[in-house]
Formats: C-alpha cells, structure tokens, sequence
C-alpha cells in the first residue's frame, strides 16, 4: 500500500472517529449554538420560494424573511403539538423574545412534501388569510415528521 493510500486510509478513519463522538443535532430545530441542520436549512429556503410565490400571485412583492427567533418558536410548537398541550401562540411568541405587532400560524398535516404541506395551508381560509396578508415580514418553519408548521410574524 502506497504511503498517499495509508494517508487517505488515516485521514477516514480520524473522521469516522470523530463523527462517532459527535453530539446528534436536534430534530426539530436549532441545535445548541443556534445552528440549523442542512435539511433544515434547504426545507426553509424552498418554503420560502413557495410563500414568495404564492404572495407574488396575489400582488405581494416583497418577500417573508426568515426569522431564527420565529424558527425558535416553530419548533417549540412542534414539541406542543406532539405533546398534545398547547400554549397560545402568542406566549410562545413572548419567550422566544419576539415582540410581535402581528402573529399567526399555520399548521400542515400528513403532507407528502414541501410542497403539499404549504398548498394544504393555502387551503384553510384562516392561514391562507394570513399568509396572504400584507401584515407578516418573517416566518419560520419547521417539518416534524408529518407535520409542517409556518410562524408567520412582523415584529413591533
């Protein structure tokens, strides 16, 4: 075996190692600095073309902007409705330290993708009113599972 081959075979084996000792990022959202998974991060971007798109439509040009802190908050709602307790969205809202002026959220169930999960909100009356609302500037989102939860907020 080649010295480079021994090197490459050296360099896997320190990876896979340190991989093994690497603390397992949360499911549902931030992991401990705040960062979020790759998965996470595309599911956000492609949520927000699809927002961006459904609101160019109805004459809404300026995009949602993600929020982190609204992010904090959708995943504390999936960990709500898991849990089958839910706290007005509204505290929700107040401990993430978010002060909010307007706030709504929309909930998808046993939606296939992205996608559908996003039409299926477009469905219900009440979140397609908000989500077609001049009023929100930020979202977050989180899939869990099944479930795909939009926070939608302007902040005060």
């Amino acid at each position: 075996m080649g010295c480079v081959m021994r090197k490459f075979l050296s360099l896997g084996l320190v990876v896979a190692a340190l991989a093994a000792c690497a603390p397992n990022a949360p499911q549902n959202g931030p992991d401990q600095d705040g960062r979020l998974s790759l998965r996470q991060s595309s599911e956000i971007g492609r949520v927000g073309t699809y927002l961006a798109i459904a609101r160019a439509d109805a004459g809404l040009t300026i995009p949602l902007r993600h929020s982190p802190k609204l992010q904090g908050v959708a995943a504390a709602r999936a960990v709500d409705l898991a849990s089958g307790g839910l706290a007005p969205l509204s505290d929700r809202i107040a401990q993430a330290g978010y002060s909010a002026c307007f706030s709504a959220e929309a909930v998808a169930r046993d939606a296939a993708d992205l996608r559908t999960g996003v039409d299926q909100m477009l469905v219900d009356p009440a979140a397609r009113a908000a989500i077609l609302s001049a009023s929100p500037s930020e979202f977050g989102f989180l899939r869990n599972g099944a479930e795909q939860i939009l926070i939608l907020a302007r902040p005060c």
